[in-house]
Formats: C-alpha cells, sequence, structure tokens
C-alpha cells in the first residue's frame, strides 16, 4: 500500500516542479477561501497546482473544498475522485464543514467508502474477518461430556490488532506453565491464513492454511524439531464455541493421529 501511495503521489506531481510563485497562490487560495471568499480563491488554488505546489494532496484538497463551498458540486466531486484514483488515503477531512451539501450524493458515498478503504485496507477486505469467529475469551477444555465449570478450563483470549491486519491469541493454560501466543494473518498474495505460534519453551510452529467449503479453517505446518508433519483445524459451532482439533503424522502424511482435541467456550461479559 506504501508503494501504492508513492507511486500515485508522484505521478500526481510529475510534470512541474515547483515555483516561487506555487506558495504563494496557495496562500491566497487558503485566505479567500478562509475569508468565505470559495469562487475568488479556486483560480489560486488551481495556478497552485499548475505550478507544482508541494504537497500536492494539500491543494487538490483545497480546491475541492472550494468547489463544494461555491456549489460546485460536480467539480468538486472529480478532485474527490482524482485524489482517491491517485491513492489519498484519509477520510477525516471529508467531515469538514464544506462537503455538507455532497453527502446525500452517491458519488460522494463512492469516495468516502473508497478512502476508508485505502485507509483501513484490512478492515475493508472480508478475507481478513473470515476467522473474527475465533475473536473474543475463552474458556477452553478437552472436547467431551466432562467438561468442568466454567473458569477451570484454560484462558485463551482471542484479539484483533493492527487496524485488523493481526489477529493475535494469547494462550494461559491453567498454572499459567506452557504460555504461548500466535499471530494470525490473511496473506492477500497466496491467499491463505497463516499462523505462527511460539511458546515459553521457545518452540515456533509456522502453519499455513485455508477455509474449506464447510466454513472451517484448516491449517497444517512441519513440526517444530522433527520430521513430522501437523495439522490443526478450527470448527466455527456458532457464536459461543468452536472446537480446535490437532493432528500429527510420523510417515510423510499417510496416516494421521489426534493430539488434541480441546474445545472453546465463550466467557460471559465481565461485570461492571
Amino acid at each position: 500500500m506504501l508503494s501504492l501511495i508513492a507511486t500515485a503521489m508522484l505521478t500526481l506531481t510529475l510534470g512541474a516542479a515547483q515555483t516561487p510563485s506555487a506558495a504563494a497562490a496557495f496562500n491566497e487560495g487558503v485566505r479567500l477561501h478562509d475569508a468565505g471568499k470559495p469562487a475568488d480563491a479556486i483560480p489560486f488554488l488551481k495556478q497552485a497546482i499548475a505550478e507544482g505546489f508541494q504537497p500536492i494532496f494539500q491543494a487538490r484538497f483545497r480546491l475541492a473544498r472550494a468547489y463544494a463551498k461555491s456549489g460546485q458540486s460536480d467539480l468538486a466531486l472529480a478532485e474527490l475522485e482524482r485524489l482517491v484514483a491517485a491513492g489519498f488515503a484519509n477520510p477525516a477531512p471529508l467531515a469538514m464543514p464544506d462537503f455538507d451539501g455532497l453527502r446525500a450524493m452517491p458519488r460522494f458515498a463512492a469516495v468516502e467508502k473508497t478512502l476508508n478503504a485505502l485507509a483501513h485496507p484490512c478492515g475493508a477486505d472480508a478475507n481478513y474477518h473470515a476467522f473474527d469467529f475465533w475473536i473474543g475469551e475463552w474458556d477452553v477444555q478437552p472436547t467431551g461430556p466432562n467438561r468442568g465449570p466454567m473458569g477451570s478450563g484454560a484462558t485463551s483470549v482471542i484479539e484483533r490488532q493492527l487496524d485488523g491486519c493481526v489477529i493475535q491469541e494469547n494462550w494461559l493454560p491453567p498454572g499459567g506453565t506452557g504460555a504461548g501466543k500466535s499471530f494470525n494473518i490473511f496473506n492477500k498474495l497466496t491467499k491463505q491464513w497463516e499462523q505462527y505460534y511460539v511458546d515459553t519453551r521457545g518452540t515456533i510452529t509456522h502453519y499455513t492454511g485455508t477455509f474449506h467449503a464447510d466454513g472451517n479453517l484448516y491449517f497444517e505446518a512441519d513440526q517444530f524439531g522433527s520430521t513430522n508433519r501437523i495439522r490443526m483445524t478450527f470448527f466455527n459451532q456458532g457464536v459461543n464455541q468452536v472446537r480446535q482439533l490437532g493432528h500429527v503424522s510420523t510417515d510423510g502424511g499417510t496416516t494421521w493421529a489426534v493430539t488434541f482435541d480441546l474445545t472453546y467456550v465463550r466467557k460471559p461479559p465481565k461485570s461492571e
């Protein structure tokens, strides 16, 4: 994303080096706009852009504001669309009152949606939300009928981090021995999910996997420190329950044996 924005900024700025009068023209445009004369500001802002004012995004956004404030909606929207196409990724300035007359327009809504997607690419991409069913605070115990009371099992706190780009696991077994953490990431290049897990013994496991048509996530990895292969599957069993099933193969994947079978039950919200 950074390279995309950098390329877009270069594309917008190539063609004219900033002249000494560019800053003066921009400042005069700003002065007139702030004085309630947006129509008078437009020629100065256009001059600043033509003469290579930097940063160019600032000048083009101010021009869009001036167009909008002076009632030239189509030109304002065209300027905003140009900014979006160039990779401008800050939706906050769209809240400025200058754009109030555009908010009901579909083109403005499209600009706002695209800006939010550029600013928060992971949050806007449904692929990054496929594993959201694991997010929460869980009581984790072996799968089966002999489950103990809530709070007697391991605790696992699963959180969204880095603006939705990472799901972080915080695993704490009963007694605290053998704790671990993992980063779970959707790799948009390979279209796979990856998990990097490390525990207090220094064991590192790098899983890769995909969601199947049944809605469950199937991971596989090399077992740390051995030639074995391991599998880990997450079963989405509704809003308040997840099953996690592990297997190991010691013969290159010909046969598989269960290594763990855990059921996560969501803990009730903590009282204030």
